[in-house]
C-alpha cells in the first residue's frame, strides 16, 4: 500500500471540491475589483466559493460594447458570483442627469447590485435617498459607498460617521467605505496606507461591522483589518489577484494569520456592546475605567454593555493579577 493512501474512514486531506457557500453571505464578503484586465475571469471559477460580489470598476462598462458587458457578467453569474456597478459610473450618471437609464439599462444587462456613491461629486442626503427609491424601483439592492476620492478632500472621521447612519437609515445592502484602489490618504488609511485605528474603532463603536465593508485593497492592510478584527470582517475593493491569497488568510494558512485570526462569536445587542467586547479581543483584560478611555463611550454605556456580555456568557470579571483592588473583564 502506498504511504499515501488514506486509511479506511479517514477524510482526505486535500479537498476533493470548493467550499459549499450559502449566498447571499451576510457576514466575511470579498468584494472583488474587476478592471477588465490582468487575471481573466475564468481563473476565477474554482475559487468562486470565496467571493461575493465582484465590482466592474470605475466606467469600464462604457468602454467596451454592451454584448461584451453582459457576457461578463453571464460569467460571473454561472459561477455564482454577484456583479455590481462602480460608483464613477452612477456619478457619471447623475452628472448628466440619466439616472433612470442607467438603472434600467444596468438591471437589463444582468447587474445585480447598483453602488451609489458620491466619492467625486458632493450629493445630499436627500438627493441620494431620491436615488436609492429609483433604484429599488427598478428592483435592484444596493450598496452606498460613504468617503471621498481626493485626499486633499476628505471627510472628517464625524461626518464620515454620520455619513454611514444617514445610508444606514436607508437600509442597502451594505454600506462601503472608500479607499480607492490605492488605500492611501483616504478613509480609514494614512498617506503610506497604513489603518488608522481610532478611526476604525470609532466608526465600530457606532455601527456594527456586519453591515459595513472596509475597502481594503492592499493586502497588508487586508491581513491588518483580518487579525484585528476577525476572520468575518468584510472587505472590499479586493485585486482579482488577491483573491486567494486574502482567502487563505481568513482560513490561517499563512505565516501572516496562522493561528492568529479571530473566529467570530455571535455578540448580541447594541454596537457599544460588540464595540466592547472588540475592545477586550484586542486587549485581553481592561477596567471600567480603561473601557471608558479606549471606547471614549459614557461610564453608564459601558456598565450596561458589560453587563450584557457577561449576561451572554462572553466575560466574566476577576480581581487583576497585577492589582488585587482593580476589577478586570476578560473574555471568557
Amino acid at each position: 500500500m502506498a504511504a499515501s493512501a488514506l486509511k479506511k474512514g479517514s477524510s482526505p486531506f486535500f479537498p476533493s471540491k470548493g467550499p459549499v457557500v450559502e449566498r447571499p453571505r451576510k457576514v466575511g464578503l470579498t468584494h472583488v475589483l474587476d478592471r477588465l484586465s490582468g487575471s481573466k475571469p475564468d481563473q476565477l471559477q474554482h475559487l468562486a466559493g470565496y467571493i461575493d460580489i465582484v465590482k466592474i470598476g470605475w466606467g469600464l462598462p462604457l468602454l467596451i460594447p454592451r454584448d461584451e458587458v453582459r457576457a461578463r457578467v453571464r460569467f460571473y453569474h454561472d459561477i455564482g458570483v454577484e456583479v455590481s456597478t462602480g460608483g464613477t459610473l452612477f456619478e457619471y450618471a447623475v452628472i448628466r442627469d440619466r439616472v433612470p437609464a442607467f438603472v434600467q439599462e444596468a438591471r437589463e444587462i444582468g447587474f445585480d447590485l447598483i453602488e451609489i456613491s458620491e466619492g467625486i461629486i458632493d450629493l445630499s442626503a436627500t438627493q441620494i435617498d431620491r436615488f436609492a427609491k429609483e433604484v429599488e424601483r427598478a428592483s435592484l439592492p444596493y450598496l452606498i459607498e460613504v468617503g471621498k476620492k481626493n485626499p486633499q478632500n476628505q471627510l472628517s472621521l464625524r461626518e464620515t460617521v454620520d455619513r454611514i447612519a444617514q445610508a444606514r437609515r436607508l437600509h442597502p445592502r451594505k454600506v462601503i467605505i472608500e479607499s480607492r484602489e490605492s488605500g492611501r490618504g483616504v478613509g480609514i488609511y494614512d498617506g503610506e496606507g497604513g489603518i488608522k485605528w481610532d478611526w476604525v474603532r470609532t466608526i465600530l463603536a457606532d455601527h456594527p461591522a456586519d453591515e459595513l465593508i472596509f475597502e481594503a485593497p492592499n493586502e497588508t492592510q487586508q491581513i491588518g483589518l483580518l487579525r484585528e478584527l476577525g476572520q468575518q470582517t468584510n472587505l472590499g475593493n479586493v485585486a482579482i489577484d488577491s483573491v486567494a491569497p486574502l482567502a487563505s488568510q481568513r482560513l490561517g494558512l499563512r505565516g501572516d494569520t496562522f493561528g492568529s485570526v479571530r473566529t467570530s462569536r455571535n455578540v448580541k445587542g447594541p454596537p457599544a456592546t460588540k464595540f466592547l467586547y472588540f475592545l477586550l479581543e484586542s486587549y485581553h483584560g481592561l477596567d471600567q475605567s480603561e473601557l471608558v478611555r479606549l471606547s471614549r463611550l459614557p461610564r453608564r454605556t459601558v456598565q450596561s454593555a458589560l453587563a450584557e456580555l457577561r449576561r451572554q456568557g462572553l466575560v466574566h470579571e476577576g480581581v487583576s493579577l497585577l492589582d488585587s483592588r482593580r476589577r478586570e473583564y476578560r473574555l471568557t
